[in-house]
């Protein structure tokens, strides 16, 4: 099932399962997408959500108004998604953004104290309306900063509209030239907190310089870093950046990560970038394992692009699946095909982005809380390895009102790669962390400084709740931890396009 079918279940999704019954009668739906000068009938409909007809941007923009959903719910995440897997064609497409208005306002809103995705968004779809715009280089280097500052920080739809608004000035004339400098001196500070989501823009670079940087971060020796650039060059080498010439480096991060680091646990992104091998390259690497149950592994991930072996993934989904619809549609829905696709995806396919895009397509449907809440039950199993896969799609799809649970399982979670992740968690919550929570999550912090997943989750949930005891660490006795908590403290919090900035008087212990 391709792109123009998963776009298309996402708005027959938000459409039937609405709950206004109005809006779920076609012939109540045609008539408000007339009424915002959208060519429509019934059977134009039925070709929509059927997959049978592309779905443009406008459309799923229209989609939006009329269910009351944010700009950009649907029409972002279905663009991101067929720039990722779609045609050249869907690469030229923009998201429909209201674009009313002169550049110079649009700049001056970007610019203001608390931009949202939607004014990026605006202003950058304005931007292409211009062959060449003249800014003077410090506006221009100021405007890349503080839109790659944002993303790093930003959260759920909040991300999704700053990354398309990146991607897009990235590819403009004018301002590529910028957004690059912004990107390279992002990724080149030694105490950066946050990489990944900052570092997936290089995907979009078709330049041989981006190729040539993602090849030089898998040697550095700051190992989140090495991490975060194995996922980039996996896409990278998917896209047809790589040429035959950076192969040898490729095969050999791949075998040298895959003999020193369990394939499902650190060395996900080595096995994913191993996965994205041509053959001959892929049989090199594998034939480099000693180690029979990796070899395996790595077999069965090519095979059957699934993480685990064919029967627990078929039993795993089932379950998850039956949990979903039950608790969202009620226990005698038909069968969603699609839900079952994406709920497999999301958790168990090799490669990063298409975990990546089925979460956030699960996170923008209306299944969201259904997913989040089979996922939270997923993260305290006895399988650490699916309970760290459900801990991650949690951070796409949020927390379905079970905030106060996790902080919990934050806090106690005895398995430590775990810890880390529900530390992230608590951290992507809208909601701040209180006073009290904060000393426990630094009580903890002083006893595992050592554990990279407890102290990077620890620092992130501090970070991105704007915590005020972030300041009790700038000078602790651990340099990363020293180091990490004054990079937050210069950069944090978290940006929520919803949500007003944590303030420290509104606390409460």
């Amino acid at each position: 099932m391709g792109c123009d079918q998963r776009a298309a279940w996402l708005l027959a999704t938000s459409r039937l399962m609405h709950p206004d019954q109005e809006l779920v009668a076609r012939a109540r739906f045609v008539e408000e997408l007339r009424a915002r000068g959208i060519p429509a009938d019934p059977t134009r409909i039925s070709r929509w959500e059927s997959g049978s007809h592309p779905v443009q941007p406008q459309v799923s923009a229209a989609y939006e108004q009329i269910l009351g959903l944010s700009a950009g719910s649907l029409s972002a995440v279905t663009v991101g998604m067929r720039r990722a897997f779609g045609s050249q064609v869907v690469l030229r497409e923009q998201v429909p953004i209201d674009d009313s208005g002169d550049l110079e306002s649009l700049l001056d809103e970007v610019t203001s104290e608390r931009p949202t995705g939607v004014a990026w968004q605006r202003m950058a779809t304005t931007l292409t309306r211009h062959g060449r715009v003249f800014l003077r280089h410090g506006e221009w280097e100021e405007l890349a900063t503080r839109l790659v500052d944002e993303l790093a920080r930003a959260v759920g739809i909040s991300y999704v509209r700053r990354f398309e608004a990146a991607v897009t000035l990235l590819r403009h004339p004018s301002s590529s030239s910028p957004m690059s400098r912004a990107l390279g001196t992002y990724v080149i500070d030694p105490d950066a907190q946050v990489l990944a989501p900052v570092l997936n823009l290089l995907c979009e670079v078709y330049e041989q310089q981006a190729s040539d940087l993602v090849l030089r971060l898998l040697h550095t020796e700051r190992m989140p870093l090495r991490r975060a650039a194995a996922s980039v060059a996996a896409d990278k080498l998917r896209r047809g950046h790589f040429g035959p010439s950076s192969l040898a480096l490729l095969e050999e991060h791949a075998c040298h990560r895959l003999r020193h680091e369990d394939p499902l646990e650190g060395g996900l992104d080595a096995l994913d970038l191993a996965t994205q091998l041509p053959a001959a390259s892929f049989t090199t690497v594998l034939e480099s394992i000693g180690d029979r149950r990796v070899r395996a592994q790595l077999q069965g991930a090519r095979a059957t692009s699934e993480l685990v072996a064919a029967p627990q993934a078929a039993r795993v989904v089932a379950e998850a699946v039956a949990c979903i619809q039950a608790d969202a549609t009620g226990e005698n829905a038909e069968p969603d095909p699609m839900l079952r696709r994406l709920v497999r995806e999301a958790l168990l396919h090799p490669h990063k982005p298409r975990r990546h895009h089925a979460a956030v397509l699960l996170g923008a449907s209306p299944y969201r809380h259904a997913v989040s809440r089979a996922c939270h039950t997923m993260t305290g199993g006895d399988n650490s390895f699916l309970a760290a896969r459900a801990w991650t799609v949690l951070m796409r799809v949020g927390h379905a009102g079970r905030r106060s649970e996790i902080a919990l399982r934050a806090l106690s979670e005895g398995r430590p790669a775990l810890r880390g992740r529900a530390l992230v968690n608590l951290g992507l919550n809208p909601e701040p962390i209180s006073p009290g929570e904060a000393r426990a999550i630094i009580a903890g912090l002083r006893a595992e400084a050592e554990q990279v997943p407890v102290r990077h989750g620890a620092l992130f949930a501090l970070g991105m709740s704007g915590a005020e005891e972030l300041t009790t660490l700038v000078d602790h006795g651990s340099d990363a931890v020293r180091r990490g908590s004054r990079w937050w403290v210069a950069h944090g919090p978290a940006i929520h396009d919803h949500v007003l900035a944590p303030a420290a008087a509104q606390r409460t212990s």
